[in-house]
């Protein structure tokens, strides 16, 4: 008999908005065999039935049209949905702490699961305070309650050991892999978008402030490097808000091009792959999937200077801080690409189907698991 495995807490498959949704895409599709049968739980606004995807089965639970409490409700009802069939599901996986309602209903009904806590999202400046103290307690609560604990850095693994006294597992994300375009579909793409491989740095993000892409464009225009023909581009406009609409100002001057989010993988590839560097600025959060992504084919990587960062990259970054990034454009245009190494580096320590089957071995052997972090000693 199959074993049924729940994942919950995320928008959905197939994956189009962040590092959760592409993580339970791609742990998803390696675990659906003959031995698992994959739920993954999706939001929807309106009543559906149940599809497949893959063969993955497809869930879809009701949110709430108030953005601000669309994750609350959601986990509500996948906990009140879990309740009512508890009976099918042998493990729960859910992702992110914002969703305590639905982890605390799985832990009173008894089914074993282990928790993907996110980044330090109490640190986000986007958020209220309110969010930001619910998201902290709902963070120490899930602590105490919840037996297994999965960490996406070693960085957010001390963090809960120092801060909740809490062991966690570290299990990164993976890293995708490059795509074959053909040069002439490359030629295209740079056509498409108007640029010159090597005249212009990108940077793929979010737009909100922990990412940093208004204080980038900032530094760029700083850094007159547009007085030279460079250009840059910033991918991921896709709400309108009052931080987005500053940013959108900048459109069409000094070399900034504000571009709409994009999801098409092979353009993607190609505009990372022909920028003189990626930039990354996410300063908030464990390993985060975008830098993931910009390694596997960017020929240089700037990063915001934070232990994260340094994590991921080591010694093939160069780091910058806002207040000394406009010298960094200019100071890396001497430096050779490292194309090559961020590629390996990667590979090497990021790869999807070890990430499976480590979750694969929690679901498994949950008791076991769970001895072992009873053993953990911090790292120095």
């Amino acid at each position: 008999m199959k074993r049924r495995v729940a994942f919950c807490g995320t928008r959905g498959i197939p994956a189009a908005y962040g590092g959760f949704e592409t993580a339970v895409d791609e742990i998803t599709i390696r675990l659906q065999n003959n031995e698992y049968q994959c739920d993954v739980f999706c939001r929807s606004m309106e009543d559906r039935e149940p599809e497949f995807v893959d063969e993955r089965r497809i869930i879809f639970i009701k949110g709430s049209e108030n953005r601000k409490l669309d994750t609350f409700i959601s986990s509500i009802n996948t906990g009140l949905y879990l309740l009512k069939n508890r009976k099918e599901y042998d493990f729960v996986f859910w992702f992110n702490n914002a969703n305590l309602p639905g982890i605390f209903i799985t832990r009173i009904i008894g089914i074993p699961m282990a928790v993907n806590t996110d980044g330090l999202e109490w640190r986000r400046a986007k958020w209220s305070l309110p969010f930001k103290l619910y998201y902290f307690l709902s963070s120490l609560f899930i602590s105490l309650i919840c037996k297994n604990l999965i960490s996406d850095s070693q960085g957010i693994k001390d963090y809960y050991y120092k801060k909740f006294k809490k062991r966690t597992i570290m299990i990164p994300y993976g890293a995708p892999n490059p795509i074959e375009i053909r040069d002439q579909r490359k030629d295209e793409i740079l056509q498409e978008y108007a640029v010159m491989k090597n005249k212009y740095f990108i940077q793929i993000t979010r737009f909100e402030p922990d990412n940093l892409p208004l204080k980038v464009i900032e530094s760029f225009i700083k850094s007159k490097l547009y007085e030279d023909g460079y250009q840059f581009l910033l991918i991921g406009y896709k709400d309108s808000n009052n931080y987005s609409e500053q940013i959108l100002k900048y459109d069409g001057g000094y070399g900034v091009r504000v571009l709409n989010a994009l999801y098409d993988k092979e353009k993607l590839q190609v505009l990372r792959e022909n920028a003189f560097s990626y930039v990354h600025g996410n300063s908030v959060g464990g390993t985060n999937p975008a830098l993931l992504e910009a390694m596997t084919s960017s020929q240089r990587v700037m990063a915001i200077d934070i232990v994260f960062s340094h994590e991921v990259l080591g010694e093939l970054g160069t780091y910058f801080k806002i207040e000394n990034l406009h010298h960094k454009f200019k100071e890396i245009l001497k430096s050779e690409s490292n194309q090559k190494l961020l590629k390996l580096s990667v590979e090497k320590k990021y790869d999807w189907n070890d990430v499976a089957e480590k979750y694969k071995n929690i679901s498994l052997n949950w008791a076991a698991v769970l001895k072992k972090n009873r053993e953990y000693t911090l790292e120095s």
